[in-house]
């Protein structure tokens, strides 16, 4: 046999599996991105507003990562809002490889899969990573939950060139809205660890981080100074002034009830009153969160919990954090519920393959009704209702 024909024998059922994913991933998150609604929204024109000058990014480099990209977009290929969407597109292919490296860290290949299916159809995921804005970048959260399990996986050797990785990672997601906290966050949870790796590891490396991290953050830092602090105060996802009590609590019920139960938000990102979750996601999560916090007290765990808790407060405050911060953990919740669901199940039959063929039969069959209600609700209801095309009635 040809060196070709030994080729395609080896690889073809990964270059098949290669070609499906990414005809699905085009047709999630590309295709009529531009015709799905009858024009733009105010955030995506603000957003070309905000990259049309490179001096107005060095000034305000909130967002950067998203910034940058749609800069050089608009002025190179004079297409800003629908660049925007191509762009946010390609953040929110990322977001779902990250997801399923991070679940994939935590569980086996079927609980992966099916979640990594939840996440990637979600209406709450569409929404945003369709949308030619910068709020797509807060699944960036994602990144630190990857950082922070695989971290302790390493071995002492690997962690050293893993930390070369992480001190570019974090320089880079100090430019978006409330990731100074989750970097707080797992600092604090992996003190021991990071202590004991700080203490084996030699002078030039740290120098090396500590370096690597400011000359990526530099631009924030130095914006930070000509503003008094403004940008640094935009960073950490807070508002300029913050309200009291009775603004925040009312904030933080409505977030619950948008994720659960019925959601008072703009038609930019919601289909009427509908929630971010259907029945059997919201099952799943609550089902999730509960095993996190009574039988899987973990350091990646309680940092997941934390981070949710966190995105919680954040968006309660009014700052600059949306929902979207908070949707990949829930989902990391779901794939814990359903976990434990096949876990559970498994237990009671561990041998009846009858059984356990109807059990995994009965689950995906939720699954595929979740997904096709998720699916349905961004690309059939909410592009017909009359609240999404008085908000998207705007031209370049």
């Amino acid at each position: 046999m040809s060196a070709a024909g030994q080729f395609f024998f080896r690889w073809w059922r990964t270059g098949i599996l290669v070609i499906s994913l990414g005809i699905i991933a085009y047709l999630l998150y590309f295709h009529r991105l531009q015709s799905l609604v009858p024009a733009y929204t105010h955030v995506e024109l603000q957003a070309v507003k905000n990259a049309s000058d490179w001096h107005h990014i060095l000034k305000n480099p909130i967002n950067a990562p998203f910034l940058v990209p749609l800069w050089f977009a608009t002025a190179v290929l004079h297409h800003g809002p629908y660049v925007g969407r191509v762009i946010a597109s390609v953040f929110g292919v990322l977001a779902v490889v990250l997801f399923y490296l991070v679940v994939r860290l935590m569980y086996g290949f079927r609980t992966t899969f099916l979640a990594t299916i939840l996440f990637a159809t979600s209406a709450g995921l569409l929404h945003t990573v369709r949308l030619g804005a910068a709020p797509v970048l807060q699944f960036g959260t994602l990144c630190f939950v990857f950082a922070a399990i695989r971290y302790l996986q390493l071995s002492p050797h690997r962690r050293t060139a893993f930390g070369y990785g992480m001190a570019v990672l974090g320089g880079l997601l100090w430019y978006i809205p409330g990731m100074i906290w989750v970097a707080c966050i797992w600092l604090f949870l992996m003190r021991r660890t990071v202590r004991q790796q700080l203490q084996r590891t030699p002078t030039k490396h740290l120098v090396g981080w500590v370096l690597l991290s400011l000359i990526v953050a530099l631009p924030l830092l130095i914006a930070a100074i000509h503003t008094h602090g403004q940008v640094l105060l935009a960073s950490t996802g807070l508002p300029p002034t913050l309200h009291s009590v009775t603004h925040i609590a009312p904030n933080l019920w409505d977030t619950l009830l948008s994720v659960s139960i019925y959601s008072t938000g703009t038609a930019v990102w919601w289909v009427g009153h509908a929630p971010l979750l259907n029945v059997a996601e919201v099952v799943l999560a609550v089902a999730g969160m509960y095993y996190y916090m009574r039988h899987n007290r973990t350091g990646s765990t309680l940092f997941i919990m934390s981070t949710m808790v966190l995105a919680w407060l954040l968006i309660g405050f009014g700052g600059s954090v949306s929902i979207a911060f908070l949707i990949p953990l829930i989902y990391l919740s779901i794939a814990r519920g359903i976990d434990q669901l096949l876990e559970r199940w498994f237990t009671v039959f561990p041998r009846n393959s009858i059984a356990r063929f109807t059990g995994i039969a009965a689950l995906c069959i939720m699954l595929a009704f979740s997904v096709l209600y998720q699916v349905r609700s961004y690309f059939v209801a909410w592009p017909h209702a009359a609240a999404t095309r008085h908000e998207f009635h705007q031209k370049q």
